[in-house]
């Protein structure tokens, strides 16, 4: 992230080019102390200052959660068909309508997600990736499909050979990931497999797929780098549709939700609810955006 900053710094230097990098930098609301602020602080304070103590501590976590439910954090309720149940209400109003259309799959995993995919769009061709020689193995043999091409690659913002990451004691778990830091943030007891990566541009390119009319994004705090690798596709609006994960993990790759509204310009974001419908972030706003509590966003293209 320093390396991206002073590249853009250094571009601002550059006259036009500059600008225009400044320009795709998202911004977060400026802060303004007006007389509606003033007013609704003094209303604020005695209630404030009554609740926020120790002694309320349990109080006030309960709420911190109750809050974040409501707001689309941690609502990993499990669904019907081994997804969570938000995931499930979205995809059941939006893949209907993409009939014959392509429908990526990045981070697989057992097929749970690829086999909903198949379900909802059974006229779609999807693409599922999954590096893990073990879940592999397992992909292999419950979603198999006459449409479904399965890949065992990581897809990443590189091609070429990398390290796959996961528990020790638990191979072949959910959280693998290419990002070791990542893994290593909830064990430190950690093995790893040399995978093969491709990127989003290549195997489209490879695969002589023009457009991608849902991208799904699983990496357990990889997502910003497979975004990353699909630059020319964003850039020409190849991709109409992407869910991704904003999660714990991402702290340890020192990934901010800024670097995904920042490779996402031209997008709109919304986060996901329990009933499938979508929150908008209307702007970039560090205290709604910076919250390293799981939830999934989804990122529609303009226009």
């Amino acid at each position: 992230m320093m390396d991206e900053a002073r590249q853009v710094f250094s571009e601002a230097g550059d006259g036009d080019r500059g600008a225009a990098a400044l320009s795709r930098a998202p911004t977060t609301p400026k802060f303004t102390n007006g007389p509606l602020k003033r007013v609704m602080t003094a209303l604020a304070f005695p209630l404030f200052y009554a609740l926020n103590r120790p002694s309320l501590q349990v109080l006030a976590e309960a709420a911190y959660d109750f809050a974040l439910r409501w707001n689309g954090f941690a609502i990993g309720f499990p669904g019907r068909h081994g997804l969570s149940h938000a995931e499930e209400r979205f995809l059941s109003r939006r893949l209907p309508a993409m009939g014959a259309g392509v429908l990526f799959d990045v981070g697989a995993n057992h097929g749970s997600y690829t086999n909903v995919l198949r379900r909802l769009s059974p006229a779609a061709r999807i693409h599922a990736f999954e590096p893990h020689p073990k879940t592999y193995a397992v992909l292999q043999q419950r979603a198999a499909g006459p449409l479904v091409t399965l890949v065992n690659m990581a897809v990443s913002d590189r091609s070429g050979t990398m390290q796959l990451y996961d528990f020790a004691d638990a191979d072949g778990s959910t959280q693998a990931s290419l990002a070791q830091a990542a893994v290593g943030m909830f064990d430190p007891r950690i093995v790893s497999h040399t995978v093969e990566t491709t990127t989003i541009d290549a195997y489209m390119a490879l695969a002589g797929i023009d457009a991608v009319d849902f991208l799904k994004i699983d990496t357990e705090g990889f997502d910003i780098n497979v975004l990353r690798g699909a630059k020319e596709a964003l850039g020409r609006g190849a991709i109409k549709a992407i869910q991704f994960e904003f999660i714990p993990a991402d702290i340890a790759m020192r990934v901010a939700m800024r670097d995904f509204f920042e490779v996402l310009h031209g997008y709109r974001l919304f986060r996901l609810c329990l009933n499938g419908d979508l929150m908008p972030l209307r702007r970039y706003d560090v205290k709604r955006c910076e919250v390293y509590v799981t939830h999934n966003i989804v990122a529609l293209r303009e226009g």
